[in-house]
């Protein structure tokens, strides 16, 4: 890079060209003259070029106007150049620098003065009576003393002239404000009276500001407990003070670690909260600090949530003593360690913990028993599952008439999760008869069984007389229960509950009872696990599915084959037959149309083409009439790939013999929205244009019988009625709007609102300032120029004076907008867009007859010309 300087008197430029040396160099060589030169003999300095001149300051270039200009350019031979200062780094170093010496200057100036001078900051924030009193004295002392530069105390400002007590308002004032006469030390001890108990107090705390940041935390936890996002804040401090501080974890006050643990029981993620406890029990433990009691249980039970289940119990053992002393926690105690038997696989000593439990005082909680059942239930062999249904008869005994539906799901779930279905199911009947059929509820059957009259006493109950009377009468199903109805009910309640698992065992339990299931079951069970998401649950819903689908071809098959001529078809994603499920190694039942189209709605949410393709051809090849929800989400499938022609050709095929819904037409409507709309490149000259589509829509409609007239009313949505509108909007057809704002209010019964008015008022300003043969690529940035928010603005105008005429005929007519019933209210709307498009149209078209003739013909071709338009815009005396 080159400098150059050149030097440019007023009228003329010095011709001659001189290369500088780069900016850093120029600015050493302004020092050269104050230092000796260099002999001829002497190694040059690594910083000059060959080619670098160096002007003296000294030289003299004419007149006092002449100017100096330096220009930089990157090699000898390029032509730019650009202007530079040498000196603009100086320049802002010495500002720097002479702001820095003002500063000085006022600040020793106010020093000289002392703290209680004229002007100083003590002087200046007294109160304006009290400050002309301190000046007064301060002129007084002044007079008397002379300028003689003593230090200026309260003892000589204050005489025996001035009141006393405004004397020691003014002390108190100095301490306060100057620490006049505190020492660091007492300093120290002030701080330490104000600290809170839960403040961690360290031998060196401005060494650590992490402390004071986390005492900061603790103070806002105590000041405001609900606020959920300061536990994750006092963590992250607490994890930093532990790393950096030295001594920290020993110096947490009880009061700190209380607060610290309540904040990581809050509303945190289970497996997080469970982990911050432990790590907040081990801390303690390794300083040797002994944990409260409900602390210690909550330790023991984060280690049995996390798994620890057996380090838990060593916990639970080892603290057995000391914790089984405090009555105020004993209960809590006493339950933990069920659970801690029961998860490790002691049932026995679970079932003694729980029963003497009970036994010692009759006010407590019998549900202590439920994780006890559940253990019982996971133990192999017929006695164990003895003892499981003597104890859940024991629950019920105990609680009688308040074992809620909860208590219900958590016993059967647990058996059927323990491989025990049989009892599942009757502990699922006793649930369905509750209050309606006492006569099959298990307790009344025990008593039947042993011969008991009267009431029945829950530690009456023997596994000696469970296992005497037989299990299975005990256990029996009703009659009128062995069905696919009731099993049915018990799949959809474990599927809401999000146990589809459990709900896929009742499948195994029905094949054992001699139930067979249909296709609705495991069709439920098929959607289910494709809404789970996990990828095991999609696995094996895909192979039930093509399991299904497979049953139902080869049903095809042999009914159509009886010689055996043909090939058996397989079916599958690899071509090859499926593996059942091990839980499902019997016949199932044939896949029907809503097992094609779970299927189908789960590979077009993949887009997978391919699986949509071929399941296409085996609904052939099943010989299933596919139905309007099928064909939907085919029409879906396209629209998402946004390829419209395939979309309509689908439709017409399909159509012909598919009854269509208000889903298809929707659809169709989207779709339409990327047709419509002129700033996207999609565009299929086979599609219909939008009143076509209207009119095939209104068609569908009136065909349908009343009671379908009814659910299609109900399931038209706001948002349905915004995206027809929208794409009459995309036509800039001004006619068609207006009949399908009037045709829609009429049949669906909405109305236009706020979205609707900006869609209109759009496109009205559309048509204004954009010429119709805009390029596509233009159209969406001419929406945002000047002359489009313009029109914008013209148009909203335009609305405003058409509504306040309607608002001065409501008036004559002694109403007002707010005392409209709201049909009226939805009128009046309509109304105001209708004149809207009609003043539009008007200044359009010469003459508002041919108006009205223009919207009568769209009409017809909507299909709905027997509904009311509205008037004209003569007989509504609007004429813009």
């Amino acid at each position: 890079m080159q400098l150059l300087l050149a030097i440019s008197p007023p009228s003329i430029r010095c011709s001659n060209r001189l290369y500088f040396m780069l900016r850093q160099v120029i600015r050493g060589a302004r020092w050269h003259q104050h230092v000796a030169p260099r002999t001829p003999s002497a190694p040059s300095s690594p910083l000059r070029r060959a080619f670098s001149v160096v002007a003296p300051r000294s030289l003299h270039y004419g007149g006092p106007n002449d100017k100096i200009r330096f220009y930089e350019q990157d090699t000898r031979g390029s032509k730019k150049r650009r202007q530079v200062d040498p000196d603009s780094e100086e320049n802002v170093e010495r500002k720097e620098v002479e702001g820095e010496l003002a500063r000085l200057e006022s600040e020793l100036q106010e020093l000289q003065e002392g703290p209680y001078g004229p002007n100083s900051q003590f002087i200046r924030e007294l109160p304006e009576k009290e400050r002309a009193i301190a000046l007064e004295a301060l002129q007084k002392y002044e007079a008397e003393h002379g300028n003689e530069e003593l230090e200026i105390g309260l003892e000589q400002v204050f005489d025996d002239e001035l009141d006393q007590m405004l004397k020691a308002e003014f002390e108190g004032l100095a301490k306060e404000e100057e620490n006049w006469d505190l020492t660091e030390k007492d300093d120290t001890s002030a701080k330490e009276l104000v600290r809170r108990p839960y403040e961690v107090v360290m031998a060196d705390p401005e060494s650590h500001s992490y402390v004071e940041k986390f005492n900061t935390c603790l103070k806002r936890i105590a000041d405001d407990n609900s606020n959920e996002r300061l536990g994750s804040e006092l963590w992250k401090w607490y994890r930093r003070c532990k790393q950096m501080v030295p001594g920290f974890l020993g110096a947490i006050p009880e009061e700190a670690t209380a607060l610290l643990w309540y904040a990581q029981t809050g509303n945190q993620a289970r497996h997080t909260q469970a982990t911050h406890i432990q790590i907040l029990a081990e801390d303690a433990m390794s300083v040797g600090k002994s944990l409260s009691t409900p602390h210690l249980l909550s330790y023991i039970e984060s280690l049995r949530r996390t798994g620890k289940t057996k380090e838990a119990l060593d916990q639970w053992e080892a603290h057995q003593t000391g914790l089984s002393q405090h009555k105020k926690d004993l209960e809590a105690y006493w339950k933990l360690g069920v659970r801690l038997f029961a998860a490790v696989g002691d049932p026995q000593r679970a079932q003694d913990i729980a029963l003497a439990f009970l036994t010692n005082d009759k006010s407590r909680e019998p549900r202590i028993l439920l994780p006890v059942i559940t253990a019982w239930g996971q133990q192999p062999g017929k006695k164990a599952e003895i003892k499981a249904w003597a104890l859940y008869l024991q629950l019920k005994t105990f609680l009688e008439n308040t074992l809620t539906m909860e208590d219900y799901d958590n016993v059967s779930i647990g058996l059927l999760k323990a491989g025990r279905p049989n009892l599942a199911v009757a502990v699922f009947k006793d649930m369905m008869v509750t209050g309606q059929d006492l006569a099959n509820d298990s307790t009344s059957l025990y008593k039947a069984a042993v011969g008991m009259v009267g009431n029945l006493q829950a530690l009456s109950i023997s596994e000696r007389d469970v296992n005497k009377v037989s299990l299975s009468t005990l256990t029996v199903l009703p009659r009128r229960f062995q069905n696919r109805f009731f099993y049915a009910s018990w799949m959809k309640k474990l599927i809401g509950m999000g146990e589809v698992d459990s709900a896929s065992l009742v499948i195994e339990l029905m094949y054992e009872r001699g139930v067979k299931p249909d296709s609705k079951h495991l069709n439920g069970i098929i959607a289910a696990w494709l809404r789970d998401g996990n990828s095991d649950s999609q696995e094996k819903a895909e192979r039930l599915g093509w399991s299904m689908v497979q049953q139902r071809i080869d049903n095809v098959w042999r009914r159509n084959n009886s010689t055996g001529d043909s090939p058996q078809l397989s079916v599958g994603p690899d071509n090859d037959s499926p593996r059942i499920p091990k839980w499902m190694q019997r016949e199932i039942p044939p896949a029907n149309i809503e097992t094609f189209s779970i299927l189908l709605l789960h590979y077009t949410r993949r887009s997978d083409d391919g699986m949509i393709k071929y399941l296409v051809k085996c609904l052939g090849d099943a010989q299933v009439k596919p139905n309007s929800y099928f064909m939907n989400h085919l029409l879906y499938a396209e629209l998402r790939k946004q390829d419209i022609r395939s979309l309509w050709t689908k439709f017409q095929t399909m159509s012909a013999s598919i009854q269509p819904d208000l889903e298809t037409f929707a659809c169709l409507w989207d779709c339409g929205k990327l047709q419509y709309d002129r700033g996207r490149t999609a565009f299929v000259a086979d599609f219909p244009s939008a009143r076509v589509l209207f009119a095939e829509m209104m068609q569908w409609y009136s065909g349908l019988p009343p009671r379908d007239r009814t659910t299609a009313q109900g399931e038209f949505s706001k948002q349905f009625y915004d995206q027809i509108i929208r794409c009459f909007c995309f036509c800039k057809d001004l006619h068609g709007t207006l009949v399908a704002l009037y045709s829609l209010r009429a049949i669906f019964g909405f109305s236009p609102d706020d979205v609707t008015a900006r869609l209109i008022i759009l496109q009205v300003a559309r048509m204004a300032g954009v010429p119709s043969d805009t390029p596509k690529r233009r159209l969406r940035r001419l929406s945002s120029t000047p002359k489009s928010k313009e029109n914008i603005s013209h148009v909203k105008r335009l609305v405003e004076i058409l509504s306040e005429r309607k608002v001065s005929a409501l008036q004559a007519r002694g109403l007002t907008l707010e005392t409209l019933e709201p049909q009226e209210r939805e009128q009046y709307q309509l109304d105001i867009m209708a004149d809207l498009l009609r003043v539009i149209m008007g200044r359009a078209t010469a003459g508002s007859n041919k108006v009205e003739d223009q919207i009568a013909s769209a009409a017809v071709e909507m299909g709905v010309s027997e509904i009311d338009l509205g008037s004209s815009l003569e007989d509504n005396d609007v004429l813009l």
